[in-house]
């Protein structure tokens, strides 16, 4: 009966092991949850194709971007 509380602890901290492991704490990289690093470029380029910005300021950001 002495080895139930035991193994409530040791399964407690498996879970938070396998957490933090896979989410990559220990181990950067583990797990893409970080945000991609994206291109100004490229985003420049999606806001022209939505319409958001209009042709002389996407010229203008493009050639901002590319100095």
């Amino acid at each position: 009966m002495m080895w139930i509380p035991l193994l409530i602890v040791l399964a407690l901290l498996a879970m938070i092991f396998n957490r933090n492991f896979f989410d990559g704490r220990f181990f950067p990289g583990g797990n893409d949850s970080r945000p991609e690093v994206r291109d100004p470029l490229t985003i420049l380029k999606e806001r022209y194709a939505r319409g958001e910005i209009e042709k002389d300021e996407y010229e203008e950001k493009k050639r901002d971007i590319e100095r």
